[in-house]
């Protein structure tokens, strides 16, 4: 009998073993997670994504602003470089002496010259520091091409105040990009003093000299006006 437990116990002993080998392979199988998982949750995303849209939308209005404050600098310089332009003129001419020009003939002696597009004096000039010459002075408009008229000025050198005297001189360029130039001219002897088109009265300034200067930029216009008086201007004068 004692064969028989003996026996029996073995069995039961084989039959446990056999439970638990399956019972660690089955767990082997499924493992189960000891933590969370690491991810994104929806809500992150979704406020991942506002911000970003919050950033853009900053980014566009400051671009935008930058590019108008550029815009509005470069018009600025260049209202400036017209303004510039039109005060040298004011000076230069207001500074007109009444001496013959070169073209002059001993029958028709002209101390000013002009129309609408150019204009022609003497005037003395500073060509260093503390000193000046007698130029003959003429402003006129010149063929830029493809990027518009040239506003020039040909300075020539007077040697005495004999018709013919004068030395001319290479053109230079003041301002580029002139769509139109006119020049006037205040005449007093006139009653009442009156506004010309044009000056070749002889032996006589303009008593003024208003222009408008016209430029375009960049597909925009600009312009600036001038008013230049003759100190030297006075009534006709005879040999």
């Amino acid at each position: 009998m004692s064969w028989m437990f003996s026996r029996a116990r073995a069995k039961a002993r084989a039959v446990r073993r056999h439970l638990a080998g399956a019972a660690s392979s089955s767990v082997n199988a499924h493992p189960q997670s000891s933590g969370p998982v690491a991810g994104f949750a929806l809500i992150d995303v979704l406020v991942g994504l506002a911000l970003i849209g919050v950033i853009t939308s900053l980014m566009m209005v400051f671009l935008g602003q930058a590019r108008t404050m550029m815009r509005i600098e470069k018009a600025t310089e260049f209202q400036m470089e017209v303004d510039a332009a039109s005060r040298f003129l004011e000076t230069a001419i207001s500074h007109a002496e009444a001496l013959p020009l070169s073209k002059s003939s001993p029958d028709q002696v002209l101390y000013l010259s002009g129309d609408g597009a150019w204009v022609e004096f003497n005037a003395v000039q500073a060509i260093g520091f503390k000193s000046s010459a007698l130029r003959e002075i003429t402003v006129s408009l010149a063929d830029g091409g493809q990027t518009g008229a040239a506003l020039a000025i040909v300075q020539k050198t007077r040697r005495g105040s004999k018709p013919g005297a004068a030395v001319s001189s290479e053109p230079v360029r003041l301002i580029g990009g002139v769509s139109a130039m006119k020049f006037e001219y205040l005449d007093n002897a006139l009653a009442p003093p009156s506004w010309l088109p044009g000056w070749n009265a002889p032996r006589q300034l303009p008593a003024a000299v208003r222009f408008t200067l016209s430029v375009v930029r960049d597909g925009a216009a600009y312009s600036s006006r001038g008013f230049a008086r003759l100190d030297l201007a006075g009534t006709p004068r005879t040999n």
